[in-house]
């Protein structure tokens, strides 16, 4: 199974005006490098296995299977233990 690094993560809030439910998936997408080869691989949420999107930050190394319909990627499998989230930056004016 190929490996990269995570090199961008997009979280996406869709909770409609209309809707009382808020959905208990992430929503979003990222993008990856594999080790070996320099183009980015696009990947959504719903591909990350046995951990959350949530759980996934720039830099990680993650394992992953490509789609082989198209170049995105099918499975994404974080290596090693999640951490920490880095703390907000406040800008002040």
């Amino acid at each position: 199974m190929p490996s990269g690094t995570i090199t961008k993560i997009v979280h996406l809030t869709l909770q409609s005006s209309f809707s009382t439910e808020s959905s208990p998936q992430s929503k979003g997408y990222g993008y990856l490098t594999p080790d070996e080869g320099s183009e980015t691989i696009y990947f959504a949420a719903k591909a990350v296995k046995a951990f959350s999107f949530d759980d996934l930050q720039v830099g990680q190394q993650v394992d992953f299977e490509e789609d082989s319909s198209s170049s995105s990627v099918k499975s994404v499998y974080l290596r090693g233990p999640v951490l920490e989230p880095p703390s907000p930056q406040v800008h002040s004016e």
